[in-house]
């Protein structure tokens, strides 16, 4: 579904959302409704289930801060996953992480505490996941960093009798933890050192396209990873922040998210 006017796109199912939940198992308040909403533009929402922003569409509590994104307000009760395919996963609340046997739980996924996230347990071996490692896309892909697709393993030492680096952070990684590994190219790397995909920045959509009178070329609203220096206030960006990148391959224009995309963010408008 799309809106020609002003370039608004939904998938079919998205379009279909109810629009209100009047009560949802992870957010058990009495007559507290869930509304359907979308951010302002360019604006972050934080998951309160996930853990995670987005500036997707996600539904907000009339009566209290709650805030869940689309994915994880519709995740299922029990589930069969890929990592633990003998036994199906029953989802756990917070309310029940947060009771002193979860205390010094961790997850078989990233090897992290479960206390107080939602999270899905098998109640045969008793493992425990968190519902956003659960949420991990199976594959990622980045020519930058290999041609091939990295498939999502949760135990890559099979066949592979040498030690595991994370390529990006150059951390001793797990095998037995969820990673993206490449056997071709002997390829691996944490599921958050990947921002865009699988970490921090994974519900946010990039690559969105506008104007401004700051400069004369379309900006692409994305992660800086090469030029950090903004154009406009001279100051230098961390790799891996929010940013504007001129669209034109001739033009090295760059302006960073904050303090100088948000100044002008009236004015910006998307481009086709």
């Amino acid at each position: 579904m799309s809106c020609g006017e002003c370039k608004y796109f939904l998938h079919w199912a998205c379009f279909h959302l109810p629009p209100e939940l009047p009560s949802h198992p992870l957010h058990l308040t009495i007559d507290h409704t869930l509304t359907l909403q979308t951010p302002p533009k360019l604006d972050l929402t934080y998951c309160r289930i996930c853990r995670s922003h987005t500036n997707g569409l996600f539904y907000k509590c009339t009566e209290c801060s709650f805030k869940a994104d689309i994915k994880c307000a519709s995740l299922p009760d029990i589930i069969k996953h890929a990592s633990h395919p003998q036994y199906h996963l029953k989802l756990l609340t917070t309310e029940i992480t947060n009771e002193s046997s979860y205390w010094e739980r961790l997850c078989v996924a990233c090897g992290r505490d479960t206390i107080f996230d939602v999270c899905y347990r098998c109640d045969i071996c008793k493992i425990i996941m968190h519902a956003s490692c659960v949420l991990l896309p199976a594959t990622v892909t980045n020519p930058v960093w290999d041609k091939h697709p990295l498939p999502l393993t949760s135990d890559a030492s099979i066949n592979h009798p040498s030690g595991f680096y994370c390529d990006i952070c150059e951390q001793e990684m797990n095998p037995k933890r969820s990673m993206y590994h490449c056997r071709h190219c002997d390829f691996s790397l944490h599921p958050r050192c990947f921002p865009n995909a699988s970490g921090e920045y994974r519900n946010i959509k990039f690559g969105q396209r506008y104007t401004t009178a700051a400069h004369h070329h379309p900006l692409a609203y994305q992660l800086l990873s090469t030029k950090l220096r903004c154009d406009v206030c001279g100051k230098r960006k961390y790799h891996g922040s929010r940013g504007f990148q001129c669209h034109s391959h001739k033009c090295e224009f760059f302006m960073c998210f904050a303090p100088c995309g948000k100044r002008l963010l009236d004015s910006m408008q998307v481009v086709d």
